[in-house]
Order: C-alpha cells, then sequence, then structure tokens
C-alpha cells in the first residue's frame, strides 16, 4: 500500500472506468430518445388510420404497431451485441416476415465492428482490469526469491502455500475490492438501478479478478526473476484476452462462417419478386366470384390477403435456413466461449445488461407473434365482412417486450462456472510447484 503505483493504477481505472460509464449512459439515452422517436411516429400513424375507421372506410383498417426493444435496466455497463440486433419492428396486419426486420437483414456494416461496441465498463473490465491486477501482483513471490528474503522467511515455521495464500488475500483487498466498489458506484451512476444486476455484477468483477490473481501465482512459482514474471504476465494477457479469443472466431469462422446478410436481403428481393410475378399471373387467369350480395369490403383485400399468406409460404424455407445457419454459428460460439474466461466474463456482462443476442431473438420472436396475431384479426374481418369499429381499433392490444430470462440465469451461471472452474484448475497447479519454489 506504500507504493503509489497503486493508487495511480486505481486512479487511471477509475477515470477509464468514469468514462466508459459516460459512454454506456450516453449510448443508453441515444437509445431511447430513437424509441421515443419511433413511439412518436406510431402514435400519429394510428390517428391518421384512425379517422378511416370514424368515417366508416370500406375496408379493414388495423393500427400497425413498432415493437421495440428498450436497453435493459442495467444497459449502461455493455453495450455488447446490441448493435448487431434490430431493437424496432415493424408489424402490420398485411405485412410479411421479411419487412418485420428489413433494416437489419439490408444492413451491410460490418458485424464484428458493431458487435464490438464502445468503450463501456465491459471493457474496462475484460481488458483493463486485468492488467491493473497483473501490475500489481507480477512480483507477489518473486521480489523476495531475488532479494534472498524468501529464504529467511521460510526458515519460519510457516510453509510457502500459507505465505502465498496470504500475500494474494492482502493484494486482492487492496487492488480488486476497491476497483469492484469503483465499477459498481460507476454504474450505479450512469443509470444502472437493477439490485440483482448488480449483485450478478459484483460477482462476475470478483470471480475474473480471481483468476488473474491465480495467474499471477501461477507465474511466480514458476518464475524466479521479477522482469521476467512482468514479461510473462503481459504475454498472459496479450494471449488470454486478446489473441485467443480472436483464434477462437477465426477458426469458427472458417469451420461455420457467418450467413451474409446482404446476399440473404437479395435473395428474399428475388424470391418475393418472383413470387409476387407467379400470384399476377394466377389472379388474371382465376379471377375471384363476385360475393352475393356485394360485400362490404372489396375482395381486392381478400385477394391481397391471400397474396401474402403464399408469399409466407414461399419464403419460409430461405428464411429458416437462413435462421438455422445463424443459430449453429451461436452454438458453436457458445461452446466455445466456455473455454476462455475472458469471452465468458464478457458474455456475463453482455447477459447482464441485457445485450446479449438470445434478448434480441427473443424480441424478434414475440414481435413474429403480434404480426401473426394481428394478422389473424384482420381474417376475421375478411370471413365475417365487417369493418372495424373504433372501440374495436382501440381495444387492439399493443405490444410489451416479456423478458425470457432472470439475471442469473443458466447461461449466466454457466459463464460464471467457467471461470471459477478454470481458476481452480491454476490454483491446483500452482499448488503442485509450491515444493519447488519453497527452495530460493
Amino acid at each position: 500500500m506504500r507504493d503509489r503505483a497503486l493508487l495511480v493504477l486505481l486512479v487511471l481505472l477509475s477515470c477509464f472506468g468514469c468514462y466508459a460509464g459516460w459512454n454506456g449512459a450516453n449510448w443508453v439515452k441515444e437509445r431511447e430518445t430513437a424509441i421515443e422517436l419511433v413511439r412518436n411516429q406510431e402514435q400519429l400513424a394510428m390517428v391518421k388510420r384512425r379517422q378511416f375507421v370514424a368515417q366508416s372506410y370500406p375496408s379493414v383498417i388495423l393500427p400497425s404497431i413498432q415493437p421495440v426493444l428498450r436497453p435493459g435496466a442495467m444497459g449502461v455497463i455493455s453495450v455488447g451485441q446490441a448493435e448487431a440486433y434490430p431493437y424496432v419492428a415493424e408489424v402490420s396486419p398485411l405485412g410479411d416476415y421479411s419487412d418485420l426486420f428489413r433494416g437489419g437483414w439490408a444492413d451491410i456494416a460490418n458485424p464484428d465492428v458493431r458487435a464490438a461496441g464502445p468503450f463501456d465498463l465491459a471493457f474496462v473490465i475484460v481488458f483493463l482490469l486485468p492488467l491493473v491486477i497483473l501490475a500489481t501482483s507480477y512480483d507477489l513471490w518473486s521480489r523476495e526469491r531475488e532479494s534472498g528474503v524468501a529464504a529467511l522467511i521460510l526458515s519460519q515455521p510457516v510453509t510457502i502455500a500459507e505465505l502465498i495464500a496470504a500475500k494474494v488475500l492482502a493484494r486482492g483487498g487492496v487492488v480488486l475490492l476497491p476497483s469492484t466498489v469503483m465499477l459498481l458506484s460507476v454504474s450505479i451512476l450512469a443509470g444502472a438501478r437493477d439490485m440483482m444486476g448488480l449483485l450478478a455484477l459484483a460477482f462476475v468483477v470478483l470471480a475474473y479478478g480471481c483468476f488473474w490473481l491465480a495467474i499471477s501465482v501461477l507465474i511466480n512459482l514458476v518464475i524466479s526473476r521479477s522482469t521476467a514474471a512482468a514479461i510473462a504476465s503481459g504475454v498472459a494477457w496479450l494471449v488470454m484476452v486478446v489473441m485467443a479469443p480472436s483464434l477462437a472466431l477465426a477458426a469458427v469462422d472458417l469451420a461455420m462462417p457467418a450467413p451474409a446478410r446482404l446476399s440473404f436481403a437479395t435473395e428474399l428481393k428475388a424470391q418475393k419478386s418472383a413470387m409476387t410475378e407467379v400470384q399476377h399471373h394466377y389472379r388474371d387467369s382465376h379471377s375471384t366470384p363476385e360475393r352475393k350480395p356485394g360485400s362490404r369490403i372489396p375482395d381486392r383485400l381478400r385477394d391481397l390477403y391471400a397474396n401474402r399468406v403464399a408469399q409466407d409460404k414461399g419464403i419460409a424455407p430461405l428464411i429458416a435456413a437462413h435462421r438455422r445457419a445463424e443459430s449453429e454459428r451461436r452454438h458453436a460460439l457458445d461452446w466455445v466461449r466456455l473455454w476462455l474466461p475472458s469471452v465468458a466474463v464478457q458474455d456475463a456482462l453482455d447477459r447482464i445488461a441485457g445485450s446479449d443476442a438470445d434478448r434480441a431473438l427473443a424480441f424478434e420472436k414475440q414481435a413474429r407473434e403480434a404480426q401473426l396475431h394481428l394478422r389473424h384479426r384482420y381474417k376475421d374481418y375478411l370471413d365475417r365482412d365487417t369493418v372495424v369499429t373504433l372501440a374495436e381499433y382501440d381495444a387492439v392490444p399493443s405490444f410489451y417486450f416479456r423478458e425470457a430470462t432472470e439475471v442469473f440465469a443458466d447461461k449466466t451461471l454457466a459463464d460464471l462456472a467457467s471461470v471459477l472452474t478454470a481458476t481452480a484448475l491454476i490454483l491446483l497447479a500452482a499448488r503442485t510447484l509450491c515444493g519447488r519454489a519453497a527452495t530460493p
């Protein structure tokens, strides 16, 4: 604690944490502003359509809704994959599945760049916190071995395991605990407001910090010189935080390339155009029989409804194949992350923040359910040949996203278990090396 470098490192970490917290709060604010604009546009459109209903317009008019996925209560800590998935859908009675997220499917931006997100608290935890821990513990035992103090200490009735355990607890207390408190404080100031989420964040930070303390212990038991231990610590950070995740992602990309959204959007557009042409030819040669007596709702709307249903069935295999390819790749990445503590921690932070892929996919599924529900209502009016009343128009339910998982969900616990297991294995390896370190 007398070392001034410790205070400097903690101050630097706090500065980076505050900047990251500001970035996260700013991202949440921008996303909320964009959602508010979407809500205003939706309300204006509903008012205009309501005027036609009030005039008893001879048609079926139901409100088109725009479901939105708001940032989670802990969204300030990690942008995660939130930028790689759509957060707004366009649900209309006669819209097809491809219209739900056409903005997201047609996006040609690099998905890896978008998924990386800005400089947020998750980046500080995953990338910078290990550097602070390693910088303050790289000479955990090597300095005593270099100076000859180790021989004097071990001449006393104390084992090397007890000594190193005490040193780890002491350094963890003056480095890891203040860092955890600082990160929690910044999260609260930035707008994090879920108590269970803050508790989960504390668990993740402490588990990840213990992992790097275990790495430092192992290095100090293997290497006897402080300079070499410092270099080894830097190499360990570079390999585990930077190189291993990149190489793992490259391996998954080679084995299971990510389906191209631009190609998918192009194929989807071509398929819809071909089906539209086929349907036009069919309607030209098969005229719709006239209703007797005359119907209140034009038959062209029934034809349009039938075309939409047929189009949905036609593009369903293409969408299913694209979704299947995405799902297989995502499952492969989920399996790989359990072997990489830094990736497991990033995934846990994404899930705590609500910026993970599973939450985004749950939103997409619920938006599709809302679209099918609206279409079934539309078909009911067509079958009964009745127009919508004002009371019925106003009674159409709005969209409310149902959170699928809790903070301590199975996958979050799996991430924590992965980090703790890696820590235990490293400590077990260090335990076997204590005898070697006991001989300075």
